[in-house]
């Protein structure tokens, strides 16, 4: 029985080795190669396969009827992949954008999982928003709607999201330029895989972060009043820069794996935690930083 699971391993790696030649000689295009990548779950019926026949049949006959099977289903894999209509896969996009009309604020709500997000500021005209998303081919397009009463922007994923795509974070990549002449909220919800907020150049009302992002980057701008950054989900890593200068508080009530202050390492962060700058309290504009969720690594950087 060992043996002849162990002939899976060898099989996988010379039907690897054969896509790559396929790719690297123009055979398979790059949406098969992507194609491919979502069918992943063919291994596990191999696998599956493999173990219910090694239980039930005598080792040889086993072996190459899981040979066999295997072979078929690696074939098949590749010629779906390299025959299926385009535009059923591959990468797909959505463009959308809308006018400012009578709004004097304005909230972006993203939620939008295993994607990349880019989230900046820029003098758009009379636009109150520019909204770009790469997604799935497979997926139907992704939701942008914006409510013209309270200015509420809201991207979110179709209800054919599958979360289970081997390689579909490669292809949800959203990236939202928000107008700089009024003041906004920013809202990043749901599992992103990466987020970058550039938002130097932005009017920032407050700044709430939750979900279970893997990596956020956020660039503040100098604040006006008091600019609350609220962190409620357990981001893996989240680095803040503000500008030189900027007077701020940070309160840890949900625990922080390693907390870094301006370079100072505040280790393993359980209880309640708080620092504040020297003028935070004298001082009109400032950041207020609380941090109510589980997060591994928070890293804030002034200068």
């Amino acid at each position: 029985m060992y043996r002849n699971r162990s002939l899976l391993l060898p099989l996988v790696l010379i039907a690897i080795g054969a896509i790559v030649v396929l790719a690297n000689t123009g055979v398979l295009s790059s949406d098969a190669l992507l194609r491919l990548g979502d069918l992943w779950p063919l291994l596990l019926v191999i696998l599956g396969l493999q173990l219910i026949l090694n239980h039930t049949l005598p080792r040889l006959q086993a072996t190459l009827i899981g040979l066999a099977a295997t072979i078929v289903i690696v074939i098949a894999a590749v010629a779906y992949a390299a025959l299926a209509p385009a535009a059923s896969f591959g990468t797909r996009q959505a463009n959308v954008s809308d006018r400012i009309g009578g709004l004097m604020a304005a909230t972006l709500d993203l939620d939008y999982n295993g994607a990349s997000v880019d989230v900046q500021a820029g003098s758009l005209g009379d636009s109150l928003y520019q909204a770009h998303v790469d997604y799935p081919g497979s997926d139907d397009p992704p939701t942008i709607s914006l409510d013209h009463e309270n200015g509420t922007l809201a991207i979110s994923e179709s209800s054919s999201f599958a979360p289970l795509h081997l390689f579909g974070a490669t292809r949800r990549h959203v990236v939202v330029t928000l107008t700089d002449r009024i003041p906004w909220t920013v809202k990043i919800r749901g599992g992103a895989a990466n987020a970058h907020l550039d938002l130097r150049g932005l009017q920032l009302a407050k700044l709430e972060i939750s979900g279970g992002a893997s990596r956020v980057e956020a660039q503040l701008p100098s604040p006006k009043g008091t600019v609350l950054i609220d962190l409620a989900g357990s981001v893996s890593n989240l680095t803040l820069w503000a500008p030189a200068g900027v007077q701020w508080h940070v309160a840890v009530s949900g625990g922080v794996s390693a907390l870094r202050i301006n370079g100072s390492i505040n280790a393993a962060v359980g209880g309640d935690f708080e620092r504040q700058s020297p003028g935070y309290g004298s001082a009109s504009d400032r950041l207020d930083i609380e941090i109510s969720g589980g997060a591994s690594h928070v890293d804030l950087r002034i200068g």
